[in-house]
């Protein structure tokens, strides 16, 4: 009896030890820390990267140790050369000189009080509330609304597997209108590759409109994110291009769109010089299939699709 108590202990143990090493593709195991982490390298200013960070389920960066600092060096070494510092979780934003996390929590004494670059916190021009760390591992206060890359943590023992979406992404949801799949707003403007790439390190992909009644589902995604600050606020990246044969549009899986389920395009000219310059695929406010440049951001839509039959072990 004793004997099969430990094996079910020791099978519970490993259970909690392999799936606390499985997240999103894109996030890194640090083993020694038992930790995940994503460095980004687009950057963007403090709000939005704690936005992106809660988006995929992570916080951002708020180190806990010296040593985790050193190891933190390392992943920064792989930014690209220009950028000097990442955001970090942390600010004053609340009360001038009172530097908290994004969970709350005061930094007085803490290990994190004594990470400031000398001379720091100077709030010039009192403007700087956010924090970044440098390369060198210290901390400075910069304005929020400067421009870093930045870093999204989160601990093994922390993941949320989305049970809904057989995933552990929980900006994933299902939609009530469309079965078997599910769907990730991107309100961050990628280039079409980009955002192909995103959805793909997510374990999706871009999202492959299969009826009119998904078009009505997809547009529903634009019009409850209105994002005035891109190139082109009314259209939406969508899984189709015609990149692998020239002037036959596809989806991303090698379908034709009317084989796919939804080839309604837009029916206003363009000129035949753009048009041929413009080889992804989008969707507008008003339904309509068009095309646009590859490298123009724009706001995009991830899917995943939901294996209902599937019997999960997480």
């Amino acid at each position: 009896m004793l004997s099969l108590l430990l094996l079910l202990l020791y099978q519970i143990c490993q259970q909690n030890f392999l799936s606390a090493q499985k997240f999103r593709m894109d996030y890194m195991w640090a083993h020694s820390h038992k930790t995940f982490y994503r460095l980004h390298d687009l950057a963007t200013d403090w709000a939005q990267a704690r936005q992106m960070c809660e988006s995929e389920g992570t916080t951002l960066l708020i180190p806990d140790t010296l040593e985790e600092i050193e190891n933190l060096k390392l992943l920064m070494s792989n930014m690209k050369a220009h950028y000097t510092a990442i955001f970090i979780g942390i600010h004053d934003n609340f009360s001038i000189g009172n530097y908290l996390t994004v969970k709350g929590q005061p930094i007085t004494g803490t290990i994190l009080e004594l990470l400031w670059a000398e001379g720091r916190p100077d709030n010039v021009n009192g403007t700087e509330h956010c924090v970044v760390m440098t390369r060198e591992g210290l901390f400075d206060d910069r304005p929020c609304t400067d421009i870093y890359p930045f870093v999204c943590k989160i601990r093994g023992n922390d993941t949320v597997y989305n049970q809904a979406c057989d995933n552990f992404d929980v900006g994933y949801a299902p939609h009530k209108a469309i079965s078997g799949k599910c769907y990730k707003f991107h309100e961050e403007p990628l280039s079409w590759h980009d955002a192909f790439l995103a959805c793909n390190l997510e374990e999706g992909r871009l999202a492959i409109i299969n009826s009119a009644k998904e078009a009505s589902v997809v547009i529903g995604f634009l019009g409850d994110n209105l994002n005035s600050n891109v190139p082109d606020p009314n259209i939406l990246h969508i899984g189709f291009s015609d990149l692998m044969f020239q002037n036959q549009y596809r989806t991303i899986t090698g379908e034709t769109l009317e084989n796919a389920g939804y080839a309604s395009w837009t029916p206003m000219k363009e000129d035949l010089k753009e048009t041929y310059n413009k080889r992804c695929g989008a969707i507008s406010r008003t339904g309509f299939l068009k095309t646009t440049y590859c490298n123009r951001p724009a706001m995009f839509l991830c899917e995943k699709i939901v294996n209902k039959t599937k019997t999960n072990t997480y």
